[in-house]
């Protein structure tokens, strides 16, 4: 008897590593895809307006995933309407995310721009550790002073704007406005990060991301009429550009997030993230030209390591942390 329940567990650990690594890939998939969004943008953006790119791109996507997914989006309505809530509440925050991610790439280059917003990755914890009442880990708190050694590094060393004197672009600019944007979408997408970890666990995932999606696409096209002048792209380069940013980088890497993160953590999932900037980087200097610069390479690093550090576990930090729990 006793054999057979530790069979019956043994397979339920197994099914629920396979979930766990299915999540880590899709979330390392969609990662990838949201760092390419960044280079597709910021050449968009050069000759269409942030929100207006932001409302077509998203709205695209959406109505190719309901085309694809009506009968099962129309059915997990009416069978619970409070995901349409949940998708509205995802959807603002993402929106707000996502508009200031767009203002500020018309202010700093690609790479800066993503490595400033991934920064939410160490957010996540110490927004956690407040929701939940208690004092960040000294790990979390070592880890978040080096991230912002780095970020600091990025914004606050070299030329003015991200050009150099010979007008090549620098990954490093003094700190302005598209660097302050920048940060301010990190904060958002923390907080997105955050929201997602919690209700993609009591919705179907695939619908919520479907749902919240359009929620961005319809704030986008109005807030575009509201303050912009809205056309449609102009080529057919930017057509193509919009399509893959809609459906690349949207209609995966944003719809397929709840579905990814169920079965992780939102700490798990903000590390996977690390990738997101890494794609920018290399696919800037491949594609765009923008030049690594020595306090940009530096600052680069520092991140990812603030971000990988809170999951090395160091014997330093555990006698800290069990000493603090024996008080």
């Amino acid at each position: 008897m006793i054999e057979e329940v530790m069979d019956m567990l043994k397979i339920f650990d197994d099914k629920l590593m396979i979930r766990f690594r299915t999540g880590c890939l899709l979330m390392a998939a969609l990662s990838i895809a949201r760092g390419s969004s960044f280079l597709f943008s910021k050449s968009l953006l050069g000759s269409m307006e942030p929100l207006n790119l932001l409302g077509m791109r998203f709205m695209l996507a959406f109505l190719i995933l309901f085309v694809l997914f009506s009968r099962k989006v129309i059915a997990d309505i009416r069978q619970d309407l409070h995901v349409v809530h949940a998708s509205l509440l995802l959807g603002v925050v993402y929106f707000l995310c996502m508009a200031a991610e767009l203002v500020g790439l018309q202010y700093t280059t690609a790479s800066t721009c993503s490595f400033l917003e991934n920064s939410a990755i160490v957010i996540v914890p110490i927004l956690e550790a407040i929701l939940l009442r208690r004092f960040p880990r000294p790990i979390i708190l070592t880890s978040t002073i080096i991230t912002f050694i780095g970020i600091g590094l990025i914004v606050l060393c070299g030329p003015a704007n991200g050009t150099s004197d010979g007008g090549s672009i620098l990954f490093g600019s003094q700190l302005g406005p598209g660097e302050i944007l920048c940060m301010i979408a990190a904060l958002t997408y923390a907080v997105a990060i955050i929201i997602t970890d919690r209700i993609s666990k009591k919705y179907d995932p695939l619908t919520l991301g479907i749902l919240y999606v359009g929620v961005m696409g319809l704030m986008g096209l109005v807030a575009s009429f509201l303050f912009e002048t809205p056309h449609f792209p102009q080529g057919g380069s930017e057509w193509f550009m919009l399509l893959v940013l809609a459906v690349l980088c949207t209609a995966f890497g944003f719809t397929i997030q709840p579905v990814a993160q169920k079965p992780l953590s939102s700490e798990t999932a903000g590390i996977i993230c690390a990738i997101n900037p890494l794609t920018t980087a290399v696919l800037g200097w491949l594609l765009m030209g923008d030049a690594l610069g020595l306090s940009g390479i530096v600052g680069a690093v520092l991140i990812l390591v603030g971000i990988i550090f809170p999951n090395i576990h160091l014997p330093v930090f555990r006698s800290v942390e069990n000493n603090r729990m024996n008080l």
